[in-house]
């Protein structure tokens, strides 16, 4: 298997998408049909790069991986371009999807490199569903709630 399949070109490590997920998760697999309207059968995804970019999300080929790939770089941080619109993050749906991290994982991939990134990663996906931003010092674990008495 290639080094980079379950990366994407625009910074989304398709290992940790619940699309992925559900190849092997049968109950998660259930769920995301559910919430999506969609076949169960059409929910597991094997990664962008597997898949050529035909996300089952959109419905469509992904415009960020047919770009990467007539530019001829496996990773969006490796354009010249880079960042370009579409890696922009937008607040709509930030909640349930990754993509306001597109350019803090692409970035940290180009300075850290493929071996510190892929140990990182999940800490990063952690942070952004689980943690709360402090301002000025961005985001960290969310403390325990306090225990009554």
């Amino acid at each position: 298997m290639d080094k980079n399949a379950l990366e994407a070109p625009c910074g989304i490590h398709c290992g940790l998408c619940p699309m992925h997920l559900a190849t092997t998760d049968e109950k998660l697999r259930a769920l995301i049909a559910e919430r999506r309207k969609m076949p169960p059968e059409k929910v597991p995804c094997a990664g962008c790069r597997a898949i050529e970019g035909h996300c089952p999300v959109i419905g469509e080929q992904c415009a960020t991986w047919i770009c990467s790939k007539e530019k001829g770089i496996e990773f969006c941080c490796e354009c010249p371009d880079f960042p370009c619109v579409k890696l922009m993050p937008c607040a709509d749906r930030a909640p349930t999807l990754p993509h306001n991290i597109k350019i803090y994982s692409l970035a940290l991939r180009k300075s850290k490199g493929a071996f510190e990134w892929e140990k990182a990663i999940k800490d990063v996906y952690k942070l952004y569903y689980q943690g709360e931003m402090v301002i000025g010092r961005g985001p960290r674990p969310k403390a325990p709630p306090a225990s009554t008495p």
